[in-house]
């Protein structure tokens, strides 16, 4: 049996940084094949108070 490396997960885990704060508030896992480039939601930021645009990080 042999292992997958993290590099090629195909649901990798990513962290979600607010754009206004730069804070990383949340980490979730995405589809590689179905989202290639990097996720956008808005989500609540805690630092801001307000729900905010947040982007994948790297």
């Amino acid at each position: 049996m042999t292992m997958a490396s993290k590099s090629a997960d195909v649901r990798p885990k990513i962290t979600m940084a607010c754009v206004d704060c730069k804070e990383r508030n949340y980490i979730t896992k995405k589809n590689r094949r179905n989202d290639p480039d990097r996720m956008e939601m808005k989500k609540f930021c805690p630092r801001c108070k307000a729900s905010t645009l947040h982007r994948e990080t790297r």
